[in-house]
């Protein structure tokens, strides 16, 4: 099957998206939801017409598939072999024909067919670990989407359903025949037909292994393809369990929210981005400023971490130092309205759509009038104060870094396929436009390059390969029952730095240092993502 490359412009189809929001916290309408038969008993009912015939009973219906960008599924991954018998039953009278009742049973292997007894090989919708379960979302008991793609596209998925079924012979009440013979019927079952993402499964299920064994308990991982900005995967903790959701309604950590795509306290991964504001305004960042670990700003008091003294800095030593004295300074020289356009250019207080509806939140960009006040102008200038914006809209930012300046909105929808595997029509991005400057785009680069090799991300720096990001440590205004704040860490960044392929953000929702929690994520993802390619 030849896989279609992404072009920019309007599907070639009319084909209009619908789609419902990232799953949020669902109440019970899950009762009837039962994915996995172990065992059913089927009986056909009397005949309408009084009289002997054949009879088709349904024994399971498919709904069309999810794939990843080389068409490898997402759900509908695994099969459990299933055995459909006929039952002889005791006659009522002697020399009657038999009786019967069907039975269905899942078994570990094909059983001998005959006349009685047939297999077929049913679809689990949902396999376990489940991948990409915010997005996909899940089906009710009924087959019908809930949240996610499965609601967003139930049309289309319900459109390529499939059912696997029997015919068998009754008397003339309508009973089963046992042995007169019992023939599967295959009406489309298993479709290839359905809807293909952008995601990369490999890169899906490595983001979704190194959260699940890392510290970190509420969070996520972006990951896009630097090209284009294709979402190649969205992973959040906890996650839920698709084929059983309802195990996830009472959890207080919140399984049904898609950290990926919800807006967070940002801290200094938005460092890079005053950087570019600063540059792209003329202001060139100064190459001899004394950090003396704190400074004051119309009265506030503004620190380093641990009032640290950076010394004598220059734009790269201030990212790696994460010198919030030096930023600050940068954001006075900038200005409130260059800095709110330069983070406007690299896609921040902006929501990302996906889908029709589903779409990233839009975080929050101060105000310009907010901003006329020194002590929020500086705030800002290390990422702090009222800005807020999520893993996805900071991956979307590095990228644009990484690509040379232009930004390109992230997208995660490429293309319909038919019953016959084709793919028939394409999605495509909407346009972006300059974030920045190469040159200034390059500076920022060397600076968060070295930031792997000596500063503050050295933690982050993976194995055989060059790589460029920033830590950050976000207040959040909010405090545990210990009454220590609680904090946001970040890790965002990109690789390889030569030729970049992927841009990466870690969150930890309740992290402690990013050292610790966020950058050995992103240097393990990374070293997985280099083994499945070979840029």
């Amino acid at each position: 099957m030849k896989n279609a490359k992404a072009r920019r412009g309007r599907p070639r189809r009319a084909l209009r998206l619908r789609a419902a929001a990232v799953c949020a916290v669902l109440f019970a309408l899950l009762s009837g939801l039962t994915l996995r038969i172990r065992y059913l008993q089927v009986r056909a009912s009397t005949a309408a017409d009084g009289g002997a015939g054949e009879r088709a009973v349904t024994m399971d219906t498919t709904r069309g598939y999810i794939y990843d960008r080389a068409l490898r599924p997402l759900v509908n991954r695994e099969t459990v072999n299933t055995e459909v018998r006929l039952v002889p039953t005791a006659q009522e009278r002697p020399g009657e024909p038999g009786r019967g009742v069907l039975t269905v049973r899942q078994t570990a292997g094909a059983e001998r067919e005959g006349d009685t007894c047939v297999n077929f090989a049913k679809v689990l919708r949902y396999a376990s670990p489940a991948c990409c379960a915010h997005l996909i979302g899940y089906v009710d008991g009924e087959g019908r989407g809930v949240c996610g793609l499965e609601k967003a596209f139930d049309r289309v998925l319900r459109d390529a359903s499939g059912s696997m079924g029997v015919r068998y012979f009754t008397d003339a009440a309508g009973r089963p025949l046992a042995g007169a013979g019992l023939t599967l019927l295959d009406d489309g079952y298993n479709s290839p037909a359905g809807l293909v993402l952008t995601v990369d499964r490999r890169i899906q299920l490595a983001a979704q292994s190194v959260l699940a064994a890392s510290p970190i308990r509420k969070g996520a991982v972006v990951v896009l393809d630097v090209r284009d900005s294709a979402i190649l995967a969205l992973a959040s903790v906890p996650a839920y369990d698709p084929a059983n959701p309802g195990a996830a309604l009472t959890d207080p950590d919140r399984p049904f929210v898609d950290r990926a795509l919800s807006a967070y306290p940002v801290g200094s991964v938005f460092k890079p981005i005053v950087a570019a504001a600063a540059l792209e305004a003329g202001v060139e960042p100064p190459s001899d400023f004394v950090c003396e670990g704190s400074t004051d700003v119309s009265g506030a008091e503004f620190t380093c971490f641990d009032r640290t003294a950076h010394g004598q800095l220059d734009l790269t030593g201030a990212v790696c130092r994460s010198c919030n004295t030096y930023f600050i300074s940068l954001a006075e020289q900038t200005g409130p309205a260059a800095m709110l356009l330069g983070a406007r250019r690299f896609g921040f207080g902006e929501a990302i759509p996906l889908t029709g509806t589903i779409s990233s939140a839009a975080g929050n960009l101060p105000a310009a009038a907010s901003l006329e006040t020194p002590a929020a102008l500086a705030n800002l200038g290390f990422g702090q104060g009222e800005l807020l914006a999520t893993p996805l809209q900071l991956a979307a930012a590095y990228a644009a870094i990484a690509r040379g300046g232009e930004y390109l909105p992230p997208f995660v929808l490429r293309a319909i396929v038919d019953e016959s595997g084709r793919e028939t029509a394409f999605y495509e991005p909407e346009p972006g436009g300059t974030a920045c400057s190469p040159g200034t785009a390059g500076r920022i680069s060397e600076a968060l390059r070295e930031n792997l090799v000596s500063g503050t991300g050295v933690n982050a720096a993976p194995p055989g390969v060059s790589a460029a990001g920033k830590t950050a440590t976000a207040q959040t205004g909010s405090y545990g029952e210990n009454g220590a704040e609680r904090l946001c860490t970040w890790f965002c960044g990109f690789l390889p730095c030569e030729e970049p392929a992927f841009s990466i953000a870690v969150l930890d929702e309740d992290g402690v240092s990013p050292a610790v929690d966020c950058a050995p994520v992103f240097r393990e993802i990374a070293a997985r993502i280099m083994r499945y390619t070979d840029r």
